[in-house]
């Protein structure tokens, strides 16, 4: 064999080697070992924030000897926007000794204005949404934040923190050049802008503010959207694929042997147990702790669907946090439960998890649906005149929706939202019972 045709071998050789690795290259297909998706969180595209969750729900302006009030998103968001921007310093408790007055009458004061939450917040997680300067931060809740026009002077002026419900007061010092331009922006006009309310003294420490005219308040009806409730068992069981189904008299069940998930498809509710977390006392997770792992425990488990969602309620011994729908600035309500999010926490995971597996979609044209509910004065007097509701227990007294469902001529979910009066003792809501010859009816349309 000469040299030329040892080349020309070995040349074939090395092209034809190079196609073969070029074509394995291009037809491998590796075999991977199958993965358990389960150890995968699942977070939706509407994660919510705690400023998305966690809203004033009222504005209150105590002005010229009479008050005015608004719960209209825009207007809150507005004012949200403006305080978020703030910076505030030295925060430290006050002494009602101190301050030689009663409580409820430093709350209420003539020229003030107050930023109404739900429920107490804690300023450990709500520092997340305020710019606050402190290196340190005593350890509190609040349900309102105060601004009074007569403290408003200097180069700093003082913002209260607030808890109606433990009677505390927590004072910040905010620049008074933001504080004037804020009251210049809202308090100056509010009798102009906001419905004026007023004043019931409850018992000795509460007073509520209620309209003083009647309200006219859209009715709506909304198609609905149900998510797919595998994308749930996925989420909320370890193991999904040892899972076992089973249908029941209200829909399905769902468990592993331990846990448990069962659907309501007439009301379109889950309810997710997990009995090795129960414990006898409860309060292990402190309030900032238990409401911030609640909106990330939503978030990482199939999300809110809805975005309207906003805390609602929350219990330290209970180790229970409540979020609620809100439509329009108000909030909604249903005996089912179809308008909460429930969750009480256990031992190292959740507990309980109860919620609706349905979001509002499109509304319905909403033409004639003008309602016209009683004034806040026949709201506490039917109160005050039913001798099975303890008027001096009632804590707060609101518009809000009853959510009720319903099915069209084309066999397609409805949700109709039909604004009512509702008052609240304790954690529980309960419609304003309202006589035929009262001259108070709430279920008459325009």
């Amino acid at each position: 064999m000469n040299f030329e045709r040892a080349k020309s071998i070995i040349l074939i050789i090395l092209v034809g080697t190079s196609i073969f690795l070029t074509w394995s290259i291009w037809t491998y297909e590796p075999e991977y070992d199958q993965f358990d998706q389960s150890d995968l969180i699942r977070i939706k595209s509407d994660v919510q924030i705690v400023s998305d969750v966690i809203k004033p729900v009222s504005i209150l302006f105590h002005s010229n000897g009479q008050h005015f009030q608004t719960s209209d998103p825009v207007e809150i968001d507005k004012m949200e926007k403006e305080f978020s921007q703030w910076r505030f310093t030295g925060v430290k408790e006050l002494s009602m000794k101190r301050l030689q007055r009663k409580f409820d009458d430093f709350v209420h004061e003539e020229g003030s204005v107050e930023i109404g939450f739900s429920d107490d917040v804690p300023i450990s997680l709500y520092k997340t949404v305020l710019d606050i300067g402190d290196k340190e931060l005593p350890s509190f809740s609040f349900d309102r934040i105060i601004i009074k026009q007569k403290d408003i002077s200097g180069n700093e002026s003082a913002v209260y923190f607030v808890s109606y419900e433990q009677e505390k007061i927590y004072q910040s010092m905010v620049s008074t050049k933001r504080l004037k331009d804020f009251m210049d922006d809202f308090y100056n006009d509010s009798h102009k802008k906001y419905p004026e309310y007023t004043a019931q003294t409850i018992n000795s420490k509460r007073t509520l503010f209620v309209p003083e005219n009647s309200i006219k308040i859209n009715r709506f009806q909304y198609y609905i959207d149900t998510f797919d409730i595998g994308n749930l068992k996925d989420a909320l069981f370890n193991y999904p694929k040892y899972v076992r189904q089973d249908s029941v008299s209200v829909g399905e069940e769902y468990t592993d042997g331990t846990r448990l998930m069962t659907v309501n498809k007439e009301n379109y509710l889950i309810s997710y147990i997990n009995p090795a977390q129960k414990i006898k006392l409860f309060g292990s997770s402190k309030k900032s702790d238990l409401l911030q792992k609640s909106i990330d425990f939503i978030n990482d488990h199939t999300g809110w669907e809805d975005n309207n969602y906003r805390f609602a309620y929350m219990s330290e011994n209970e180790q229970r946090v409540v979020f609620r729908l809100f439509v329009n600035g108000y909030p909604a309500f249903n005996e089912s439960g179809m308008t909460e999010i429930e969750q009480i926490w256990g031992k190292e995971e959740i507990y309980s998890y109860e919620r609706p597996y349905f979001s509002l979609a499109s509304v319905l044209p909403s033409e004639g649906s003008v309602k016209t509910l009683p004034n806040g004065r026949e709201v506490l007097n039917q109160l005050k005149s039913k001798e099975n509701i303890d008027f001096k227990s009632v804590e707060d007294i609101s518009v809000g929706y009853k959510l009720n469902k319903s099915l069209d001529s084309k066999l397609v979910t409805l949700v109709t939202l039909d604004p009512t009066w509702y008052y609240r003792i304790g954690d529980k809501w309960f419609i304003v019972p309202f006589d035929e010859d009262s001259g108070g009816d709430q279920s008459g349309l325009e």
